[in-house]
């Protein structure tokens, strides 16, 4: 029975992958506008550019609505004050209005929306967030990001996140890359209650699986679900001797999922109590149906708990 899961499992990550004609239709945009910003007075402000987001790191599921665009600055080329000047720092807010007029102004008829970390480009068929940013490096590897409601600049590091992902998908044979669009797909069927973040399950997988081996996508899905059931004390059944830098406290204590990058950032910031329980119980749950299926008598009777495990 396992040999038809696994197939299954594989068949249902090809019907979630995006297509080729959305890859192409992601691409067009996102060159476009990379190519616009690339001239005028906001071109000189800008000393290069890269993807990130699931979309770079290929573990993004059907279908692509958006796209994200690191922009590296020279923040010499915004007006300071004295403060900000030493710090060597424009106001946030100052430059992602600059980056809103400047995409307004070469997309005027699509909608454009100054956010707190980015400025959206909003077209029929794709949302391209923008993110301005000042490299800490050479070659971008760590960034400094705005966040114009604490007016200040964070730490970022998607080119190392990318590096990260695909590292650990070389050492598992190729297989935590569709294990995270799989899961992906899992996290975006169970209640609203429940879910968590994308890019908390992809870091999740990722510090999980940078450590523990699996062989197949049925493994992977049932050793996942089995660690993170521990989030609200769930029955297990692997012995899991590390937590791989994941913290959750007793009952009562909130999640801290690090960013792989060594950043120091919560992918899980704003999961309150309430949601990691359900997060756990749900996951609890789909390992149990997972492991019914591998003891089903029929395919037919597989394929359901299969289903019910996934949330499809």
């Amino acid at each position: 029975m396992d040999a038809f899961i696994e197939q299954r499992l594989w068949d249902i990550k090809s019907s979630i992958e995006p297509t080729q004609a959305q890859k192409e239709a992601a691409q067009r945009s996102h060159t476009n506008l990379r190519t616009l910003l690339d001239s005028g007075n906001i071109g000189n402000r800008i000393t290069g550019s890269y993807l990130s987001g699931s979309y770079a790191r290929d573990t993004a599921i059907r279908p692509i609505d958006d796209v994200d665009i690191i922009f590296l600055i020279d923040p010499s080329q915004w007006a300071q004050n004295l403060f900000e000047a030493v710090k060597g720092q424009p106001s946030p807010a100052s430059v992602l209005q600059t980056f809103s007029n400047a995409i307004r102004y070469r997309y005027p008829v699509s909608s454009v929306y100054y956010q707190r970390r980015s400025v959206r480009l909003s077209m029929f068929h794709l949302d391209i967030d923008v993110v301005p940013a000042i490299p800490q490096d050479q070659y971008g590897n760590v960034i400094l990001i705005p966040d114009s409601n604490q007016d200040q600049w964070i730490k970022s590091a998607p080119k190392i996140h990318a590096e990260k992902a695909t590292r650990v998908n070389q050492l598992r044979g190729g297989r935590l890359k569709p294990l995270i669009k799989l899961l992906k797909k899992w996290n975006s069927g169970i209640p609203a209650t429940a879910s968590l973040k994308s890019f908390c399950i992809e870091t999740l997988a990722t510090r999980i699986f940078a450590e523990v081996n699996f062989e197949t996508l049925l493994d992977g899905l049932i050793l996942f679900w089995d660690f993170v059931s521990r989030f609200g004390a769930q029955t297990q059944f692997y012995r899991w001797p590390y937590n791989y830098n994941v913290s959750w406290g007793g009952l009562f204590e909130t999640l801290n999922v690090p960013d792989s990058a060594g950043t120091n950032s919560n992918t899980a910031a704003g999961v309150d109590i309430q949601r990691r329980l359900k997060f756990a119980e749900v996951a609890a749950r789909s390992r149990d149906r997972l492991l019914s299926a591998k003891n089903a008598l029929y395919t037919s009777t597989a394929n359901n708990y299969i289903s019910e495990a996934l949330y499809i």
